[in-house]
């Protein structure tokens, strides 16, 4: 693991980020455009009016739907055009040997001393020494469950093979969580598995898989109306379904299961790099990670902000899934080659087609 980096001359980015009662805003009249899931914290009123407040600017959004597409949107055009993207680390050394990033300057985020440094010792956040990829949020991508089926909770991944819950199942569009998931299933090393069995047993499961979601919108639809009754999920947009009253469960099973962590990076050529900085800050702040978690129709993951999580209320902690258990028993996303990443596309795009 990279030693944390050095958090001197912080006081750089606080002039980016708050004008002074009565001074003109830093950025008025500008517009950042942000490349992101849909309905992914960036786009709340929180995030929006909090931003524009402090800055003048305004927030344009771009929406993907996986880590390929994030990557195919600035490949085809968004590079020079998109301020700030929001790649899971898995990504971000691929992206930078691509030449689609710029490194952040940690000098100008004043927030960043809040991170909790086992987040900033993720190796796949650096390159050559500089800062690429800024935490926001971590989770996990737990069992979740509608409890009416299911009056016991399920323990075991086992449960979306059985045949009891034939069409049934929503399954992750991620080629690189189905593969960790499978592995998982089969007791495998998740980063290092027999790509075969891997194959055969999503072969087996896709005969059970009733939809293959790709947002938040399309699973809480499916589970919502009954459509399916289990899948793999994010853990705080299933503690947010909890805490609206649906009749959801949600579960790290005992073979363990895929942790993530969501970073901020700056795409190469950005409009405005001072402006992307400005809104990593905003992102990582305590009044934005808290104000986040504690709205129970938000959806919000754990804060990697650790005075944010320090002040969750039990309520919040319960939604956002932030306990010390879930997180000893994850196996974190780790960087792939291109060659690896392909690999893996390639294998889930084939079990979904039937070839």
């Amino acid at each position: 693991m990279k030693a944390p980096i050095a958090l001197a001359g912080l006081v750089a980015g606080a002039a980016l980020l708050a004008a002074p009662a009565g001074a003109d805003l830093p950025f008025e009249g500008q517009t950042l455009t942000v490349l992101n899931w849909n309905g992914y914290g960036s786009d709340t009123e929180l995030a929006l009016r909090g931003f524009e407040e402090r800055t003048g600017a305004t927030v344009r959004h771009v929406y993907h739907s996986g880590g390929e597409e994030l990557r195919q949107i600035l490949r085809s055009g968004g590079i020079g055009q998109i301020d700030v993207a929001l790649p899971n680390p898995t990504y971000i050394l691929q992206m930078v040997e691509e030449g689609m990033l710029q490194p952040v300057d940690p000098d100008l985020l004043d927030n960043m001393s809040k991170i909790a440094p086992n987040f900033l010792e993720v190796d796949d956040l650096y390159s050559d020494g500089a800062l690429y990829g800024v935490p926001w949020v971590w989770g996990s991508t737990g069992l979740t469950y509608n409890t009416e089926a299911f009056p016991e909770p399920p323990t075991s991944w086992l449960v979306l093979w059985d045949e009891a819950n034939r069409g049934r199942v929503a399954f992750m569009d991620s080629p690189i969580e189905a593969v960790m998931l499978a592995a998982l299933h089969l007791g495998q090393d998740p980063h290092d598995p027999d790509l075969d069995a891997v194959r055969s047993a999503l072969e087996e499961l896709h005969e059970n898989v009733q939809t293959y979601w790709g947002s938040s919108d399309d699973f809480n639809r499916a589970i919502i109306t009954g459509a399916v009754t289990v899948g793999n999920y994010w853990s705080g947009n299933a503690g947010s379904l909890i805490a609206e009253g649906h009749p959801v469960g949600y579960v790290i099973p005992d073979e363990g299961a895929a942790g993530w962590l969501s970073t901020w990076v700056i795409v190469r050529d950005a409009p405005s790099s001072d402006l992307a900085h400005a809104w990593i800050d905003w992102m990582i702040s305590t009044e934005f990670q808290l104000g986040w978690a504690e709205d129970p129709e938000a959806g919000a993951p754990a804060p990697a902000n650790a005075e944010a999580a320090a002040l969750l209320s039990d309520a919040a902690r319960g939604r956002v899934q932030a306990y010390g258990e879930h997180a000893e028993r994850l196996s974190i996303m780790q960087s792939l080659t291109p060659e690896q990443q392909q690999v893996y596309t390639d294998l889930l795009a084939e079990v979904k087609s039937g070839l």
